[in-house]
């Protein structure tokens, strides 16, 4: 792992198992004998690589989720009943509905275009 990527496993770890107001206590990243190390100063056991790569997964998952429906509620008023919705408007918003089941990689998704 990067030094980017074992910091935001560890936060997503941390915010994901201990709640969000105990990202950054008592742990960083550093660059120690050649290497990205956490040091982890907390009583509860070191995340193994395993936990940290769940952590990441389910955390770039969680983006592409908020931000799909980010784009969603920016075209709610196409939905409403006295708002006639174009075809390519209906097309654009099921394409937004279908991720993430339409994409098997949080990384590899393509992001429909906005008519």
């Amino acid at each position: 792992m990067t030094n980017d990527e074992l910091g935001m496993a560890t936060q997503a770890y941390v915010n994901q198992t201990f709640g969000e107001d105990q990202i950054h206590v008592d742990y960083y990243v550093t660059w120690d004998s050649g290497r990205y190390v956490i040091i982890w100063d907390r009583i509860e056991p070191v995340p193994t690589e395993e936990q940290l790569e769940a952590a990441l997964y389910i955390r770039n998952w969680d983006y592409v989720r908020k931000q799909r429906n980010t784009l969603l509620a920016e075209t709610d008023f196409y939905a409403l009943s006295d708002v006639t919705m174009s075809a390519d408007m209906t097309t654009y918003r099921q394409d937004l509905r279908d991720l993430p089941a339409s994409t098997e990689n949080s990384e590899d998704v393509v992001w429909p275009t906005k008519p």
